[in-house]
């Protein structure tokens, strides 16, 4: 009865350590195959990025060398200089790419000097500017070759862009420009359906966008864009765009990729993977075995439970060897387990002391594929290390004797920081691998063995390869290019020596043509304050006559009119010293009140403001002297008054015209509210030969001479802005001369 008592006891035992042990195995696999599951996807994840990035730099290296190839037609430069798109045949050079080779979207574009786009070989539209792009603004300041990608007016694309010289002189970009179709579809081959999405940023920008086809605000760039997966990033486009990670959506394995060029970020590549596509059949297998093991645990635990059970009524030694037993078989059982792992992994990993293998995981087997299993392998080879091959280089271990006697396992462990790769050679083709080793302690051994995991990393080091002799390649043609222009410029050193000194003596002849428009612009000035003395003059003499002959004349009358002729005359004879003062040389500095160069001007320009409705503020310090050439700046700052005369005329300003001069210590502002000057063009307004007016009625040497008086003669600095102010509670905008004067 007591026996029957205990026998139930154990055997109530055994249920409720069953499913405790049930329990917490069945968390402990479904935990570990997400863990396995995880690893998996991430490993597809990472995989498929360095896909689509070598991709993409395959297809960027591509487009440049192409671009390099073809900028050199000299069609392209002669129809830039001649400014005739008929001399170019670009556009059936892309259809001949288009049947006859895999550039099946080829586009070429010719974009002038200042930004604008001068051919299109897809479209008749031209002359725009493109201005806008980036990579656009960054060639035209540093006049240097760009592979890049960017989002234009039709599309998200490759473009690689060469500058056009003539001589030294940049003339315009030819530009390349290649698709994302061909990269999309080489995805697609290897089962990766994908999507490249522009930023909605771009939105407004793309204006004829070529594959017509948005995602809300985002552009779609490839043509082969799945519609299940257009609709699945419809409605998730929040959860795709945010997204750093990979997620499963509808059994798709689903990646979002960045896409930038080095300016900023231009959008991103979605991916997505059938899950069925994503061969987890170690990790089924993982879990099968687990749940046999966990069932044969089960079944172990309710046997061990039973011979404990008869043990009660057993002797010491056989209950002895009952546990000996017990403790072979969970030992094996552990062993098959921590075998299961290891077969599970898809790299190869070993089991080794450096000097002999101990024991390996499938993969090995599935490399070495002439072996079934590790006991035919170590008839070959005692250790892997055997057939590894000398690369000449030291990050790749071989089986040798390192520094201090340590094997190559031992010296990778001693130097863990650094990365080591080995190299083996099957078949007559060298495969590389990277080296990570772990040194662990197994239960029940007595010495440390060290785990080595090798990663196949032969395409990797082959893109390498590949990039390098590109590299090397261009740079070839680089040099080629720099010793042609190099002999160029030696031929030509004594051509600009010849333009230079005919150049100056032009400069020559045109300052003195501008010096002789400003005393013709003068004489017009003086002739329209001569006006009013002259008809005073006349009107007093015509009165003297008619009391004349009325014989009406007397004395007061006579000398009322005769005071008034000579008034008027001495007038005449003022203007007539300002005029022959304000062009006589100096001949020497001296001191002189800024006040009277100013107020002599504003009297010669007199008339003119009358006439032409200007206004003069006037707010300078009377005592404020200057040493230098007083006529040469008197004319200097007549040439700033009459450019901001000429700026009211030339912009049609109909309403308040206002010319304000101040003086505030050291600094001269002379400034109007003519709606002031384009800022493309404000930084070129003091260059040589430089006018926005017609060229009938400008030379473009005033404000070059001016700039030339103060700085050079007059000791000062000068700069020229645009500006807005309030005059007496009103808002204006135009342009300002900054002068100041170092003294």
């Amino acid at each position: 009865m007591l026996k029957k008592r205990k026998s139930l006891y154990f055997f109530f035992l055994y249920i409720l350590i069953s499913i405790g042990v049930f329990y917490l195995s069945i968390n402990y696999i479904n935990n570990e195959e997400q863990n396995l599951l995880h690893q998996k996807y991430t490993l597809v994840s990472e995989n498929t990025k360095k896909n689509i990035i070598h991709l993409i730099e395959d297809k960027q290296n591509a487009t440049l060398v192409f671009a390099i190839s073809i900028a050199r037609d000299d069609s392209i430069k002669n129809s830039l200089l001649k400014n005739d798109t008929s001399l170019l045949k670009l556009d059936d050079f892309s259809k001949t790419l288009k049947k006859y080779s895999n550039f099946k979207n080829i586009w070429f574009q010719i974009i002038d000097k200042n930004g604008n786009s001068f051919y299109r070989s897809w479209a008749e539209h031209k002359n725009d500017s493109l201005i806008f792009r980036k990579d656009l603004k960054q060639i035209l300041k540093d006049k240097q070759i760009q592979s890049t990608i960017s989002v234009g007016r039709y599309d998200m694309t490759f473009k690689s862009m060469i500058p056009i010289f003539h001589g030294d002189k940049f003339i315009g970009i030819f530009e390349i420009i290649s698709h994302f179709n061909s990269i999309s579809k080489i995805l697609e081959t290897d089962g990766i359906d994908n999507i490249f999405l522009a930023d909605k940023k771009y939105k407004n920008s793309i204006i004829y966008p070529f594959s017509k086809k948005f995602i809300d605000d985002y552009y779609i760039s490839n043509l082969n864009a799945k519609e299940y997966l257009i609709d699945l990033i419809k409605n998730n486009i929040k959860k795709i765009i945010s997204t750093k990670n990979y997620f499963i959506l509808e059994n798709k394995l689903i990646n979002v990729y960045p896409l930038d060029n080095k300016y900023e970020n231009i959008g991103v590549i979605v991916s997505a993977i059938d899950l069925k596509n994503i061969d987890i059949s170690n990790i089924k297998s993982f879990k099968m075995a687990s749940i046999i093991y966990l069932t044969l645990t089960i079944v172990l635990l309710g046997f061990i439970i039973g011979i404990v059970n008869y043990s009660l009524y057993s002797t010491k030694i056989n209950r002895l060897n009952k546990k000996l037993r017990r403790n072979i078989k969970i030992t094996r059982v552990q062993k098959k387990k921590n075998q299961t792992i290891l077969d599970s992994q898809e790299n190869i990993i070993i089991i080794t002391d450096g000097e002999t293998l101990k024991n390996s995981n499938k993969a090995l087997f599935k490399f070495f594929d002439t072996y079934k299993n590790i006991k035919e392998f170590k008839k070959r080879y005692k250790c892997i290390c055997e057939t590894f091959i000398d690369m000449n280089d030291d990050d790749y271990v071989i089986d040798k004797e390192y520094e201090g006697g340590k094997n190559w396992a031992e010296y990778i462990l001693a130097n863990s920081n650094k990365n080591f790769k080995a190299a083996i050679n099957k078949n007559n083709e060298i495969h590389h691998f990277k080296l990570n080793v772990n040194q662990t302690q197994f239960e029940n051994e007595p010495t440390p063995y060290i785990v080595v995991t090798l990663t196949d990393i032969t395409y990797e080091i082959e893109q390498q390869k590949m990039l390098k002799n590109l590299n090397e390649n261009l740079e070839h043609l680089v040099e080629d290019k720099t010793k042609e222009l190099k002999e160029l410029n030696e031929s030509l050193e004594e051509k600009i020596q010849v333009e230079i000194s005919k150049s100056k003596e032009k400069d020559t002849i045109i300052f003195q043509q501008n010096k002789m428009a400003a005393i013709g612009e003068m004489l017009s000035n003086i002739a329209h304050q001569w006006r009013q003395p002259l008809s005073c003059i006349t009107t007093a003499a015509s009165s003297l006559q008619l009391h004349y002959e009325l014989d009406k004349l007397d004395k007061k009358e006579l000398d009322s009119s005769c005071e008034h002729i000579i008034n008027s005359s001495l007038y005449l004879s003022k203007t007539i010293d300002d005029f022959k003062n304000f062009f006589k040389r100096d001949s020497k500095k001296q001191n002189f009140l800024l006040i009277d160069t100013i107020q002599s001007n504003l009297n010669l320009l007199k008339e003119h403001f009358k006439m032409n409705n200007v206004e003069v503020i006037l707010d300078v310090d009377e005592a404020f002297s200057l040493y230098g050439y007083k006529n040469e700046f008197q004319q200097a700052i007549l040439n700033i008054i009459n450019n901001s005369i000429d700026a009211f005329l030339t912009n049609n300003i109909t309403h308040r015209r206002l010319i304000i001069i101040t003086q505030s210590k050291n600094q001269l502002s002379i400034k109007d509210n003519a709606n002031g000057i384009d800022e493309k063009i404000i930084n070129k307004i003091f260059e040589p030969y430089f006018t926005t007016k017609h060229q009938s009625q400008g030379t473009g040497l005033s404000l070059y001479m001016t700039r030339e008086i103060l700085i050079k003669h007059q000791n000062s600095t000068m700069q020229a802005q645009n500006t807005t102010f309030t005059f007496e509670n009103e808002d204006y905008k135009g342009f300002e001369i900054l002068i100041n004067f170092n003294q």
